[in-house]
């Protein structure tokens, strides 16, 4: 349930809430703001406080308060020309915060830190609070503030101010919110943008030694306002509830079923139950198939119900070398021998889905040599962001790395044009559609080349790169399919299939995979880092099965041979899709949720329903047998079990 949320202004801010215990922190901020003198390299951060500036102008009408601050006073004195107007408007019970910045300045708003709130209580004892963020496919935190005050950087930052956790969406975070749950109360914050923008959610805290202790949650936007501009940001969205987690998700996800969210899954991806996911030659060179190889690859993957594969390093160069050049290797058989191979694995039923890489350009290149350097993305120093990579063999030299690469703006014309033209010649090999590896987070930079068609917008990557994703989307035709790597919330609604990447895509202790699952249970996803029958293995796969999560197979990381040099594994995996198929429409069309029944401890378990049925995945993570709902469960064994509704 929605409780009223209410703020004022009256010579400090005041957040209040129906029910709720608030207390803000004396002389506490409720925004910041961060400045660089970008012509003159003087100041690259200049923070601005909101508890440091002079009494603003004030004006309350029933639903909304307006603040207007006629100019700006940093933390070290200088006074700015910037006229900022918050407006704080209170609708449906929620709080909607947007900010106006009007900068006639010698310096540029990098960042405006905004809601932010400094809490000294949100409704119970802080010790006891659970920051619920979907950091992945979800993480559940006890005692926020102590999560925040472990990220102390020693050395990087200026903790002698606050100490700050970040996360930042796209990337860490899957969606652009995160909750508090706090007693039987539970509090939202998030970013209900339309168009899609970088942001960052931090959880920070007082200084060492400090005699306070409080607990700040903020929202960072990146307007990069420049002289003469006056920019808009808003949507910015404060809720309190009572109830759980789900609150929350409930709440985001009205949101953006009205606005972005109309996904349409293909019934033919709806059948893949995991991949094989294959390197034919690696970073260093080697070669450990050839296309000749592949038919007998698949088959050892449908031996084990496994009826795709995930195909990397097709290509001549070898795994991450040559991007974005993708073109058959006459030595691994030519271009024939691997369209008669995707065309012999098609007619058994199985799928093909080629990699090509839509974030990394090889500088060693001759695309990149004459032209793809115009295409890339820039620093704040104008300068090109670089990544390197270290894959090696057996031996210590390449540890040292030897892998050079830019990244591609899909601000430019000419970056997601390069990636369509890729799409298309797979295609044309007979692919069933095509992987884009970095697509969906953790690499969106924020690109200070203001001669790309998002100019002096620096947070426009995910926008731009939706955009790019949907183009490619239409050249396909129902059997053909575009997948990615990383879970967010907007790519994997938009593709066919995310390849799993981030928190909560294997087990760990704060894992919640509930909340992405919750939120958007259509969205077809991998597990991922089971490599060989390590110890531990089974309770992976227990994690993928329960959260209905399909099968990555990455044998020895992708390298050297097939499924079957796991067979332990194998035959597990096999029992698992056997159990799952008779209840195919619960996985791929039902609703997910908690279990509705009360379980002991060390059970672990979901809930589908499709239609007026219900099926609860039940997982024993213990050593000793347990009983769940009059059936017996032994040491880390899953079950299936059909629930009265």
């Amino acid at each position: 349930m929605l409780n009223k949320t209410y703020f004022k202004f009256e010579n400090k801010p005041e957040l209040l809430i129906d029910n709720f215990l608030i207390k803000l922190r004396e002389n506490g901020d409720f925004w910041r703001m961060h400045l660089d003198y970008c012509k003159t390299g003087m100041n690259n951060e200049l923070g601005v406080y909101s508890h440091q500036q002079k009494a603003p102008d004030v004006a309350v009408t029933e639903n909304e308060t307006v603040i207007t601050y006629p100019s700006l006073i940093a933390e070290d004195g200088s006074v700015h020309n910037i006229k900022l107007i918050l407006k704080i408007l209170q609708k449906d019970g929620a709080l909607y915060f947007a900010a106006d910045m009007d900068n006639n300045s010698e310096t540029r708003i990098n960042e405006l830190q905004y809601p932010l709130f400094e809490f000294e209580r949100i409704n119970g004892v802080c010790e006891n609070d659970e920051l619920v963020i979907p950091e992945g496919l979800g993480r559940k935190i006890v005692n926020p503030h102590n999560f925040a005050k472990c990220s102390h950087t020693e050395y990087m930052a200026a903790d002698y101010k606050n100490i700050w956790n970040i996360l930042p969406y796209p990337g860490q975070m899957s969606m652009p919110w995160i909750g508090v749950q706090s007693g039987d109360k539970y509090l939202y914050m998030g970013w209900h943008s339309k168009e899609w923008r970088q942001c960052t959610f931090a959880i920070g805290t007082e200084p060492r030694g400090s005699d306070e202790e409080y607990t700040i949650y903020s929202i960072s936007s990146y307007p990069a306002v420049t002289q003469g501009e006056r920019i808009v940001y808003d949507d910015f969205v404060l809720a309190g509830f009572v109830g759980d987690w789900r609150c929350g998700c409930d709440f985001y996800r009205a949101w953006a079923d009205e606005t972005w969210h109309h996904p349409v899954k293909k019934e033919g991806i709806k059948h893949i139950t995991g991949w094989q996911r294959i390197i034919m030659k690696h970073q260093y060179g080697e070669v450990f198939h050839k296309y000749s190889d592949l038919v007998q690859i698949y088959k050892d993957g449908a031996e084990y119900g496994i009826n795709m594969i995930l195909l990397f390093a097709w290509w001549k160069e070898g795994m991450d070398n040559g991007y974005p050049n993708y073109e058959p290797d006459p030595d691994l058989g030519g271009a024939e021998m691997l369209k008669q191979a995707i065309k012999d694995i098609n007619s058994m039923g199985g799928i093909v889905i080629l990699y090509a890489n839509g974030h990394l350009i090889d500088v060693s290149t001759d695309y990149y040599k004459t032209e793809g350097k115009n295409y890339t993305v820039k620093d704040i120093e104008k300068n090109e962001y670089r990544e390197f990579y270290k894959f090696s063999n057996n031996g210590t030299l390449l540890k040292y790395g030897y892998k050079t690469f830019a990244t591609g703006c899909y601000g430019t014309k000419q970056w997601p044009e390069k990636l369509l033209e890729i799409e298309k010649r797979h295609l044309s090999l007979g692919s069933n559609g095509t992987f884009f590896d970095q697509v969906g987070g953790y690499f969106f930079n924020f690109c200070f080349d203001d001669s790309h068609s998002h100019g002096k917008r620096v947070d426009m990557a995910p926008q731009l790169r939706l955009n790019g994703v949907k183009k490619m989307k239409k050249h396909l035709n129902e059997n053909e399919y575009l997948g990615i790597e990383c879970t967010v919330d907007r790519l994997a609604e938009e593709v066919d299939f995310v390849h799993g990447c981030g928190f909560g895509q294997n087990f760990s202790k704060d894992a919640y995979p509930y909340i992405f699952r919750y939120t958007f249970p259509g969205a077809i996803i991998s597990n991922r880092g089971i490599h060989d029958e390590r110890y531990g293995w089974k309770r992976e796969l227990n994690y993928a099965f329960t959260f209905g999560l399909i099968f990555d197979v990455a044998i020895y990381r992708c390298r050297v041979g097939t499924i079957k040099l796991a067979p332990e594994y194998a035959e597990y995996i096999k029992k698992m899709i056997e159990m799952r198929e008779p209840y195919f429409k619960f996985f791929k069309e039902g609703k997910f949720n908690i279990p509705s029944v009360s379980l002991p401890s060390n059970i672990k378990a979901a809930e589908y329903q499709y239609g007026d049925k219900c099926i609860m995945t039940v997982w024993n993570d213990s050593d000793d047998a347990a009983e769940v709902c009059g059936k017996t469960i032994p040491p880390q064994g899953i079950v299936i079990i059909e629930m009265d509704k």
